[in-house]
């Protein structure tokens, strides 16, 4: 007893605010997945994993998944009970469940689905994933082409060409349904439990920030019958400790957000309960191409400066990170497509033939000297040849740059990333490169990174669906997760010279470096999606990536596993590809 007391009070002190919800019914889950409070949780707005794992508690989509006999998550139909495609595939057909209705117990209408994709898809929303919707037709009046009948039921969606992942996109967080009449444009209503009324299995009963997001079981969910769950607390935190001792002293009984010092001690005293799960997804750092990397004594070009940049993600050692600090079976990233994603015409995009290899991924010495890997000894070469003076050379192993201008990074604290930030700075520093860190909670970092502000950052981003175009999406002109700015204006940054104030705008990009981004690179995205034959498309696929890669305003460092850990008494836990964990039909022992 004295023990459990004593964590209790060690947790209560870190986590500050948090409270611990003790219910009498055993059938309410309790979990951390890190990352702290999402910065918004209104389906539309959320670009997230964190938060999307919150909103798929409380709403659902046309199309949703269900665990098959081998425990495998599959799609099917959710809201709808059936969809019907054209032969054509630019017609979609869906029919809504008879009964459908909202959790405040009023009905649910195809005319109400339209309204919320409307809404969600529109420039006054400026949602970042709004663009999402460009693969509907619009009509005249420029609402997206979808005919309804809500006395049939029916929702009838238009395509201008086929879309191989668009029922992906139906079971995707952004196309779930919200109601337009309570929303408003800046999420405050997604933090109202009497305002956040969805589709889903559950309904909102608290929302404290930094503290916890509750729910109950919502008794008009369309399979209402088939959830175990009386609720589900979600703990928010972005401390690794706290939320490890939470877990520890049966607090809750899930978790992401782990260190990977503690992976040998939690094998050896919980087996079986630390799980690596595989996640198709891309751990990155990146640049603004806004920040002038120049040196004092030599102004660079835009496109020398990209140079500059694939050369300081290139002298990170991607086989020490993923071999010695976050130890988590994670892959060292050779290009930004993640192994296991397809391109419909491969289904693993990193060992078919036509795409690049960025990073030998292996901690190889040089020829030159072996005290260097072959990636970082090309990186050094890269900025020497770029002009940046340095004392002493490769071949001496004593080569340090005297003039590279230092880098502002900031990072959020959840998981490895500490870790990992640290690493990445000392391997900087090594050569003479300073990075100056700075750590921000998760909320604020994303704000800062929206504005423009940040000069260099950790981003990570795992699959919506299993498609490149997922992947490729996230750097069009028109992405709000479009964080080097990349055919973006330069937003709030305010620290950059007269050489890169165009930087994001200008014509510096594609393969002579003479377009701007939107004709080298949004154009090759377009193509990709529209493209019917297999292999035209992965070839522009290919493509896309190397235009993307030579920015250097990308630079991959590993592909994702997450690390989890789940009370042996919880089962039927839906965990999908991309990260997503779907509770709706979880259980726990009694």
């Amino acid at each position: 007893m004295k023990k459990i007391l004593a964590l209790a009070l060690v947790l209560s002190m870190v986590l500050g605010l948090v409270s611990f919800a003790h219910a009498d019914d055993d059938d309410v889950l309790s979990l951390f997945l890190g990352g702290g409070t999402p910065l918004s949780m209104d389906p539309a707005l959320n670009s997230a994993s964190a938060g999307s794992n919150i909103i798929r508690s409380a709403f659902a989509g046309l199309m949703g998944y269900q665990l098959n006999e081998a425990g495998e998550p599959v799609m099917s139909p959710e809201l709808a009970e059936s969809v019907d495609v054209s032969e054509d595939g630019l017609t979609y057909t869906f029919v809504l469940r008879e009964g459908l209705k909202w959790s405040d117990g009023t009905d649910a209408t195809a005319s109400q689905i339209k309204a919320s994709w409307d809404r969600a898809a529109s420039a006054e929303l400026g949602a970042d994933y709004g663009f999402l919707f460009d693969v509907i037709s619009r009509g005249e009046d420029g609402t997206l082409a979808i005919d309804v009948d809500d006395a049939a039921r029916t929702f009838v969606v238009h395509l201008p060409q086929p879309c191989a992942y668009f029922l992906d996109l139906c079971a995707f967080v952004p196309f779930y349904p919200v109601r337009v009449d309570i929303a408003d444009n800046e999420g405050i209503w997604a933090t109202k439990p009497e305002s956040y009324i969805g589709l889903g299995a559950f309904k909102m009963t608290k929302y404290a920030v930094d503290d916890v997001i509750s729910f109950e079981r919502n008794p008009y969910y369309w399979n209402a019958d088939k959830v175990e769950l009386d609720g589900i607390n979600f703990y928010l935190s972005e401390d690794n400790t706290a939320i490890l001792t939470a877990y520890e002293n049966g607090t809750v009984q899930y978790i992401q957000s782990i260190s990977s010092t503690e992976y040998d001690r939690l094998n050896a005293t919980y087996p079986g309960e630390l799980e690596f799960f595989p996640t198709q997804g891309t751990w990155y750092i990146l640049f603004n191409v806004y920040k002038d990397l120049s040196p004092e004594a030599k102004q660079l070009t835009v496109q020398e400066q990209s140079k500059a940049r694939f050369a300081l993600g290139q002298l990170i050692n991607r086989y020490e990170v993923v071999t010695y600090v976050t130890k988590g079976g994670e892959k060292a990233a050779t290009g930004f497509y993640p192994v296991g994603l397809a391109d419909g015409n491969s289904a693993d995009v990193r060992s078919a033939e036509g795409y690049g290899v960025w990073y030998t991924g292996t901690n190889e010495p040089s020829e030159i000297n072996p005290d260097y890997t072959v990636d970082q000894v090309e990186a050094l070469q890269t900025l020497i040849d770029l002009g940046y003076p340095c004392t002493g050379s490769i071949e001496g192993g004593d080569l340090m740059f005297t003039d590279f201008p230092s880098i502002e990074f900031a990072f959020n604290n959840s998981g490895n990333n500490a870790l990992i930030i640290q690493y990445v700075q000392e391997t900087w520093n090594q050569f003479g490169i300073t990075g100056v860190v700075n750590q921000e909670a998760w909320a604020t970092l994303q704000q800062k990174l929206k504005a423009g502000d940040a000069e260099a950052a950790r981003m990570g981003w795992v699959s919506d669906f299993n498609d490149v175009v997922n992947f490729l999406e996230i750097f069009i002109s028109a992405s709000g997760n479009n964080y080097p700015r990349l055919g973006r204006s330069i937003g709030d940054y305010t620290r950059n010279s007269e050489v890169t104030a165009d930087a994001g705008t200008g014509a510096y990009w594609g393969p002579n470096g003479d377009q701007t981004w939107a004709e080298a690179y949004d154009a090759l995205v377009d193509a990709v999606k529209a493209a019917t034959d297999p292999i035209e498309r992965a070839r522009l696929a290919a493509e896309a990536e190397k235009v993307l890669m030579a920015t250097g305003g990308v630079n991959p460092i590993y592909f994702y596993t997450t690390p989890q850990m789940m009370k042996p008494s919880v089962h039927n836990v839906i965990r999908l590809p991309g990260g997503d964990v779907i509770w709706t039909y979880a259980e726990i022992d009694d």
